[in-house]
């Protein structure tokens, strides 16, 4: 009589179906909404705020450099140190400020623009992972998360018996048009 057993291959890919499932949860949501982020450039940037606010100035050529500072500044009402400036041209003085923030003077136009780029939290380093953007180390991770993503999706075709099995042409219809999908697209449209 032996003791050795049968493995329930069945059970074992449920098994692991599940647990590799649950460990991709995160990553997925990771992944999700940097690309739902990445998919929409041209209507935001998902890695930075921009913060633009344009007014009338009455601007004089007489005035020193730190009278237009302090006119600017009071103008927006700036509370950041600045920290440099120069004349980007005859007609145009930027301020710039320790936050970030600048503005640009315009004394052909006769208005102030001021502008602050800060950084998207969480968004932004979402983008990189998703980009590849990380250090080689996270290709590595993300070709084994490309792995375990194949894994979920050919082992779930393969899980289910009976009448609500993928193979059925009642369900089977889904795995197809999963796959045409990005087909069509890539070589009809």
């Amino acid at each position: 009589m032996s003791n050795h057993q049968t493995i329930n291959w069945h059970k074992l890919a449920r098994n692991l179906h599940r647990d590799i499932g649950y460990f991709c949860i995160g990553l997925t949501i990771v992944f999700a909404v940097s690309g739902l982020a990445l998919n929409h450039l041209r209507d935001w940037n998902p890695n930075y705020i921009v913060e633009q606010v344009n007014k009338p100035i009455t601007l004089d050529r007489n005035f020193t450099d730190e009278q237009l500072n302090n006119l600017l500044v009071q103008k927006f009402g700036i509370p950041e140190p600045i920290k440099a400036t120069y004349w980007q041209s005859v007609d145009n003085y930027k301020l710039f400020f320790d936050d970030g923030g600048s503005i640009t003077a315009d004394f052909h136009r006769n208005m102030a623009l001021y502008e602050r780029i800060t950084e998207r939290p969480v968004i932004k380093q979402f983008n990189r992972l998703h980009l590849n953007e990380a250090k080689q180390g996270w290709i590595v991770f993300s070709d084994i998360y490309a792995v375990l993503l194949l894994f979920l999706a050919i082992s779930s075709l393969l899980m289910v018996k009976g009448k609500y099995s993928p193979w059925r042409l009642k369900r089977g219809w889904l795995v197809i048009a999963g796959g045409l999908i990005p087909a069509v697209y890539i070589f009809v449209l």
